[in-house]
């Protein structure tokens, strides 16, 4: 019986390293995405939030002059009161 030709299944086998390379460079990749991006901004937002107060944020915000925001409680009382609309009574 004569020995088989050496491009015999040559596809084959190129196919199948290709998927397995290709299989494991998605799942490095994935990995490295996951613990060099995502996590450390997961615990950034984490160590902020772990601070955050947004009562003390709205004061500050309300408190600058008319503020870069519209909807401060005063800023909505004083445009009530422009289209002559009552404003909650005490």
């Amino acid at each position: 019986m004569a020995s088989p030709s050496a491009t015999r299944n040559m596809l084959h086998s190129y196919g199948k390293r290709s998927i397995y390379v290709s299989f494991a460079a998605a799942v490095i990749t994935t990995v490295a995405f996951n613990a060099f991006y995502v996590w450390p901004r997961h615990n950034k937002y984490e160590q902020f939030f772990a601070t955050y107060d947004p009562y003390t944020r709205m004061k500050e915000i309300c408190a600058a002059n008319k503020g870069y925001m519209h909807t401060c409680p005063k800023e909505l009382a004083k445009l009530y009161e422009k289209k002559g609309k009552a404003v909650a009574e005490h």
